[in-house]
């Protein structure tokens, strides 16, 4: 299993990647939502020697805590240094009174956390690099470990050690992976409480410790989310248009993050008019196969279509 050819600017040129911080819990599905509300009353709580009583939860799931609401693109440090705040994600989703969904009950809130923590190289790099890098999709433990300390070294970054990288790519894997009936009978609340583990993105040969990603059609995947991942990775690179081999198996594209085939891909972008008002559309012409975006980009509307995606999973339902 080899990397593909790394396309220029994929990684800032003060890079530094992390394997750590998780603290080695997944992912819980009450853990934004109740960090957000005392968030704020005590923009200082991840400095506060009472955190733990506040939070509910042991000194090291504090810290995974902040590690996640980060990651997830929900909580950001303020020029405090101590002090943290919601972002402007985190109010849209989190907010009692009128958030998204602030309990992450709906499939449309595992996938875009999925998008946030998979997508960003700078939140959580093992993630990053089984969803945008590794060829193939399958993997072992240590075969993953030897991948990334090849990769670290290659692009002159410090080398993680095997115990670092071992503990990161465990963490990865309980959030991803079904909870076997044997880890549910014992309560294995890692497994049984992280979102992602809604996905079906990852998976383990029986009786194997080998694991792989599951391409396929993902149905429970909004169409809204493609469009905001396709606009994300177009207002990052500062284009109008992408072709679809880039946004099927480029780095930080839908197709690879996402894991879609590419006719499930294709089916996706025939309805990206209607999905996004007329400001975007997919042409095939000549054999050229690219999606253009001639509509209003930024913030704006990309909030915008978050917006609508968790109205029409509401009206779904």
């Amino acid at each position: 299993m080899t990397i593909a050819t790394m396309p220029v600017g994929l990684f800032p040129g003060d890079f530094t990647p992390t394997f750590s911080g998780h603290e080695t819990f997944a992912l819980r599905s009450t853990w934004l939502k109740k960090a957000y509300d005392v968030l704020l009353v005590y923009p200082d709580l991840f400095a506060r020697d009472d955190a733990i009583v506040r939070l509910g939860v042991g000194k090291n799931m504090v810290q995974s805590i902040r590690f996640w609401g980060r990651v997830c693109g929900v909580f950001q440090r303020s020029a405090q240094g101590d002090h943290y705040g919601a972002t402007n994600l985190g109010h849209c989703w989190l907010n009692s009174l009128d958030g998204w969904d602030p309990y992450f009950v709906s499939p449309a809130s595992w996938w875009l956390l999925h998008w946030n923590v998979a997508s960003n190289p700078e939140a959580a790099f093992t993630w990053f690099y089984v969803f945008n890098l590794l060829r193939g999709g399958e993997f072992t433990i240590a075969n993953l470990t030897a991948q990334l300390q090849s990769f670290t070294s290659d692009q002159g970054w410090r080398i993680p050690s095997d115990s670092t990288l071992e503990r990161d790519i465990d963490c990865m894997i309980r959030c991803y992976a079904r909870p076997t009936i044997k880890q549910i009978a014992a309560g294995a609340e890692d497994s049984l409480l992280c979102p992602l583990s809604e996905l079906g993105l990852l998976d383990t040969l029986p009786g194997e410790r080998i694991y792989h990603t599951l391409s396929g059609a993902h149905p429970t995947l909004p169409d809204d989310l493609v469009a905001y991942a396709i606009h994300s990775m177009m207002v990052r690179q500062q284009r109008r248009t992408i072709a679809f081999s880039d946004l099927a198996y480029a780095p930080r594209s839908p197709g690879r993050v996402f894991r879609l085939d590419e006719d499930s891909l294709l089916s996706r972008l025939h309805k990206l008019t209607s999905i996004t008002g007329g400001d975007a559309y997919y042409t095939d012409q000549a054999g050229i196969r690219q999606v253009a975006w001639t509509g209003a980009m930024g913030d704006d509307t990309a909030m915008a279509l978050l917006q609508r995606m968790f109205e029409r999973e509401v009206r779904d339902v």
